[in-house]
């Protein structure tokens, strides 16, 4: 008895000794995560891109879009609203270059972008028509600056190319648009722009007035604090902001003349906030997509359901149909068999009756008398 008690146990001791050995590295699991989340990693598996399959499901369907671009707003309406956004995001994302500052410059440097993109629209979206051009056009290009804007969130949080833009059109971004000293400097020559003439270029005017009214004069402080200032000025971080700031004076997160991201802490505030709110309504606007979805889900469902209790109701009248003919063969072949055995016994009984007969007559021939 106590050698099997002990066989009986040393598996036990086993399991519980694998048990430890188990724990340790999902606590030594436990503890990397932990120091991935106090060094700031996040190993979260990052959002896929948007490719619009409401729209394909709903035009297989053949539901009429409510797609609608009001004057007053200048932007998409309607109940599908949202299928048209994301589908101009796909469409942005596919035709709309990276490489341009800024969005009205797009046409020139890449000839036949915006008719590529109408053309792409309207064979998604008969609904719209010519006279939506200017709406549809403003709608893309929203999009697309907020595009721009998340990969610009992007680079200054991880750093890390998404995978859905090419290692080029990145790196021009960088080099281009998000470095704060490239985007200042000029690209030729690599220095900083000079006060004087960004004053200038913003308040004179083409016929050489001032759109301000001291404008000559804040131009000569400049010129004078460029002559007396000028190692100061060189030695600054941002020499254009600090050429400014000893014309004009300081004030606390902005810098005066010209904004500059790189020094202006509340601008930056400003654009975390405008980055929450686009990211709610992206969320917002993802969960619309998914309610969709699931609705299209639950139809589909639903109506093959309806074929499947069609096809049971079919199945059970059939079943009962031919239970019935089953039925009418048993009599029809009971009645028959009745029907052969009753032929039978009679053939049998007038047999029997002809036998009888002719047996009589020979008996009674045997029995008469004789004188």
């Amino acid at each position: 008895m106590d050698n099997m008690v002990s066989q009986v146990r040393q598996p036990t001791n086993q399991l519980e000794n694998s048990n430890d050995v188990t724990r340790q590295p999902a606590d030594q699991a436990g503890n990397e995560r932990i120091r991935l989340i106090n060094t700031g990693i996040n190993r979260r598996r990052p959002r896929g891109v948007t490719v619009n399959t409401a729209l394909t499901k709903l035009r297989a369907r053949g539901v009429p879009l409510d797609i609608q671009f009001p004057r007053q707003f200048c932007k998409v309406c309607g109940r599908h609203a949202s299928i048209f956004k994301s589908e101009v995001t796909v469409c942005v994302r596919k035709e709309a270059p990276l490489k341009v500052k800024k969005w009205k410059n797009i046409e020139k440097a890449f000839p036949g972008t915006l008719s590529s993109i109408w053309t792409l629209l309207k064979g998604k979206f008969p609904e719209i028509s010519l006279d939506d051009y200017e709406c549809v056009i403003a709608q893309v290009e929203r999009q697309y600056n907020i595009r721009r804007y998340n990969l610009y969130r992007t680079y200054r949080t991880t750093k890390v190319r998404p995978i859905h833009v090419a290692p080029e059109d990145w790196q021009w971004l960088i080099d281009n648009l998000w470095s704060d000293e490239q985007f200042q400097r000029n690209p030729e020559t690599g220095a900083w722009p000079s006060a004087v003439d960004v004053w200038r270029a913003i308040y004179m005017k083409a016929n050489g007035t001032w759109s301000i009214p001291n404008g000559a004069e804040i131009l000569n402080n400049l010129e004078e604090a460029a002559e007396t200032h000028k190692e100061r000025i060189a030695a600054a971080p941002i020499p254009l902001a600090e050429h400014f700031a000893l014309v004009l004076g300081r004030k606390p997160n902005h810098s005066r003349g010209v904004g500059i991201g790189a020094v202006n802490q509340g601008a930056q505030e400003r654009y975390r906030i405008h980055a929450r709110a686009e990211a709610a309504d992206q969320r917002a606007s993802d969960a619309q997509n998914q309610a969709a979805a699931l609705a299209e889900e639950v139809e589909r469902l639903t109506e093959a359901n309806n074929q499947l209790r069609d096809e049971l109701r079919f199945q059970r009248e059939e079943l009962n149909s031919q239970k019935k003919t089953v039925e009418e063969q048993n009599v029809d072949m009971e009645r028959l068999m009745d029907q052969k055995l009753e032929e039978t016994m009679n053939r049998m009984m007038a047999r029997m009756g002809a036998a009888g007969a002719t047996s009589s007559i020979p008996s009674s021939s045997t029995s008469t008398p004789t004188n």
